[in-house]
């Protein structure tokens, strides 16, 4: 009898530890980042990065660079707390209030990003731009397009330089001139890796730290009421100029 309860027993408390692990978040951050993107994207399966290396702790929620898990209590309340944070009644204009012309300017020498109002300096961020083989363009272009929050996906796996890059937060998406907008080009916050004015890493887009992605977002045109996840430029309502040089 005692044979038979034992294996019984065990079952039991396998089932229970796998049905733990599947059907409760692993932790408030975890499920409050989910929540936030619909539970869509909120996971890495396998992500290569841009240098060509393997994301590591793949298959585990990732936040900031960081596996969840890894992060301690006090960042996970600063980051929540962020999150809570009320945003304006309207995200950017293409205007100061004092009617002088917003701009960004991207200095790719420097890997450096500036924000301007006229000839005032608003904003300085260290930035990472297109790699080796994916430069990013040179030229004066007009933001036509923000997201809140996408997913990024490209290169081929027979390449091997596919990526995919879920919950890619704050992107103002340029283009004009002889670059056409759907080629892509984007400034947006980089939660991956953190090599801002360090190093080139992404194919083609700018990079900047997610919480300065997410200031410039705020400020930059076209105007975008709160709440909304996704708005095109127009005529009426227009994008930012960005210029980038070398």
């Amino acid at each position: 009898m005692r044979l038979i309860f034992l294996p019984i027993v065990v079952f039991i408390i396998l089932a229970v530890t796998l049905l733990s692990q599947n059907l409760f978040p692993k932790n408030t951050l975890e499920s409050t980042i989910a929540n936030w993107n619909d539970g869509t994207d909120a996971f890495y399966q396998q992500v290569l990065k841009s240098d060509g290396d393997w994301v590591d702790h793949a298959g585990e929620a990732v936040f900031d660079n960081y596996p969840v898990k890894s992060i301690s209590k006090l960042e996970t309340e600063n980051i929540l707390a962020q999150a809570r944070q009320p945003q304006p009644p309207v995200l950017g204009l293409h205007t100061a209030p004092d009617g002088a012309e917003k701009w960004i300017e991207i200095d790719l020498s420097n890997l450096k990003l500036y924000a301007w109002e006229g000839n005032r300096k608003v904003y300085e961020f260290l930035i990472s731009t297109g790699r080796p083989g994916y430069n990013t363009p040179t030229g004066e272009f007009r933001v036509w397009r923000k997201v809140l929050s996408q997913a990024y996906k490209g290169g081929s796996r027979e390449r091997g330089d596919y990526y995919y890059l879920p919950n890619v937060p704050f992107s103002l998406f340029f283009g004009g001139g002889n670059v056409s907008n759907w080629k892509g080009y984007a400034i947006h916050g980089a939660y991956w890796h953190s090599d801002f004015g360090i190093k080139n890493r992404s194919s083609g887009c700018v990079n900047v730290k997610p919480e300065e992605a997410g200031l410039l977002y705020q400020w930059a045109g076209p105007a975008m009421p709160a709440g909304t996840g996704v708005l095109n430029s127009t005529p009426d309502n227009p994008g930012v100029r960005v210029i980038v040089h070398d």
